[in-house]
């Protein structure tokens, strides 16, 4: 019997509040199937997640596929998928010392205790920002500021380490979105597909 393939390339797509499997297609259901098509192999996986799934399985799936070797992971997610999902699951992957190369965030929005505070923009001094873990090496953001919830601000947990960038010359918004459309964004989907494919 032969040593299974081993899966040294995940890259994880992770849906925002009010976006269910089963519902009306979303953005990122449509980015995911370009990505699935181009990519998926005997050593690449590309999931969809909803942000609330449970990233501490995915984690140890994500460690246990590697079979000891090597792994590359990139995520894309969008309002609670960056401010819950993807911060939980760049936890969970820190216990076994596996980084998130970079994250893309479509108009990320932090998961506050407090729900009325996920509504407050960046501007607002009370505003929630989403601390990003030091195993996430990189991040590319987008956002929009037509209507609320906005994307909070992004913050590195070490400065040291990571960078955070705008995913274009206007601070990261993208004009004539509102939150909920702003997934289905065509430069985000563009650059994401580009950078992940391209490789």
């Amino acid at each position: 019997m032969h040593a299974p393939q081993s899966i040294t390339r995940h890259v994880v797509l992770i849906s925002g509040f009010r976006q269910r499997h089963g519902r009306a297609t979303t953005g990122l259901d449509d980015l995911w199937h370009r990505l699935r098509s181009d990519l998926v192999g005997p050593d690449c996986a590309v999931w969809l997640k909803c942000w609330d799934d449970d990233f501490r399985s995915l984690a140890a799936q994500i460690k246990r596929y590697s079979h000891g070797k090597n792994v590359r992971v990139s995520v894309a997610a969008y309002s609670w998928g960056v401010g819950h999902g993807a911060v939980t699951l760049a936890k969970e992957l820190k216990h076994y010392g596996i980084d998130i190369d970079v994250l893309y965030s479509i108009d990320g929005v932090y998961r506050h205790w407090l729900p009325i505070r996920s509504l407050f923009s960046r501007g607002n001094p009370l505003a929630p920002r989403i601390v990003v873990p030091t195993n996430v090496r990189s991040v590319v953001y987008w956002r929009q500021t037509t209507n609320y919830p906005q994307g909070h601000e992004l913050i590195a947990e070490s400065d040291q380490h990571q960078v955070i960038v705008a995913g274009n010359d206007n601070d990261g918004v993208i004009e004539g979105y509102t939150h909920q459309q702003i997934d289905n964004a065509r430069h985000p989907h563009e650059v994401i597909y580009q950078r992940e494919v391209g490789q």
